[in-house]
């Protein structure tokens, strides 16, 4: 079940992830998310934008007091909520099983932070989704140790790598390529919140949301042809992928700005932000925006000059999985 049919069916009508109303597209508001609740402009996907004063503590370590408060605002903005478990439960349900799809493949210095981590599995617990039923996963193990996840079961939650728990036998047909799925989405868990973290890209032009799950399948090496066009957007069309999809965290506390997706020293821009959406593509849209604006303080050219714009945006929007026109995205600017 996605995030639409579970607001729709699992949670009071004042889950608004996707409700209506006639505000202007784009809001800032400042220590106001009870005002920040209720803009939703029509018909169009919220990506709230939360900034903390100070989100990092030394080099790549997380505040976690800040993150713990840039997630309650999130969340809360972004659900329609006032308590902030009331509002992680309109994305999951207490007792099911739930994936927290990190993205470790650049090792502690560009991975997803284990402070957000950590935090999120203490909501998860708190609404009730026990530790047991909580899986960090990523293609491999050693990437999971490498980010800083302990390969034993952390408290609130496991941490599994797809090398370690398989993949299906049987393979996945799309139009551009076929692939077989993780075994930890297919039957481990009935839910994934999708925890990105922003960074540019050598090969697709940046990560979000949609290429961070090329960590369901086996083969996403064999999928980085013209800017991994149209395959990211066909891999985040499989049903068994796109289903279990409930919510976006995106980590854009420290985003690499350039020659990732690999971390190469004084790639990394701090940027102190968290980023929430049930759109994938809405929130790679407004994550695209973030890091055009941190590279053009370096004086880095825009994406699209050196032929890396990411092209997939547009592909996932026509094939019906979000939307990538910035001006049919809602915006919520917070700040904590």
């Amino acid at each position: 079940m996605g995030a639409g049919a579970l607001l729709a069916t699992g949670c009071g009508s004042s889950c608004a992830g996707t409700r209506t109303g006639t505000t202007p597209q784009t809001t800032i508001v400042t220590n106001k998310t009870e005002a920040a609740r209720t803009i939703v402009a029509a018909g169009k996907p919220r990506v709230v934008v939360v900034r903390a004063k100070k989100a990092l503590t030394h080099g790549y370590d997380a505040d976690r007091g800040a993150v713990r408060a840039m997630l309650a605002a999130g969340l809360v903005a972004l659900s329609g909520e006032k308590v902030v478990a009331k509002a992680l439960a309109c994305f999951v349900r207490p007792g099911e099983r739930v994936g927290l799809k990190i993205n470790g493949l650049a090792a502690r210095n560009a991975a997803t932070h284990v402070e957000l981590v950590d935090e999120l599995s203490a909501l998860l617990g708190q609404m009730g989704v026990e530790g047991g039923s909580q899986i960090a996963f990523d293609r491999f193990a050693r990437d999971l140790t490498a980010s800083g996840f302990s390969a034993r079961p952390r408290a609130g939650y496991r941490c599994v790598g797809n090398d370690e728990a398989g993949h299906e036998e049987e393979l996945v047909q799309m139009p551009s390529s076929a692939s077989r799925l993780s075994r930890v989405l297919t039957s481990q868990v009935d839910g994934v919140i999708n925890l990105p973290i922003l960074k540019q890209h050598m090969l697709s032009g940046m990560t979000g949301a949609l290429k961070n799950n090329f960590g369901c399948i086996h083969n996403p090496n064999k999928m980085h042809l013209d800017n991994c066009d149209p395959y990211i957007a066909e891999v985040n069309a499989v049903p068994a992928i796109r289903d279990k999809q409930r919510l976006v965290i995106m980590d854009a506390l420290r985003p690499v700005v350039d020659n990732g997706p690999s971390y190469q020293p004084g790639m990394g821009e701090v940027a102190n932000l968290m980023l929430f959406a049930t759109d994938l593509v809405a929130i790679d849209t407004v994550g695209l925006g973030i890091l055009e604006d941190l590279r053009a303080k370096r004086d880095l050219p825009p994406l699209a000059k050196v032929g890396l714009a990411p092209r997939y945006l547009a592909t996932a929007s026509r094939l019906g999985l979000g939307v990538s026109e910035r001006a049919g995205i809602e915006v919520v600017s917070l700040e904590v």
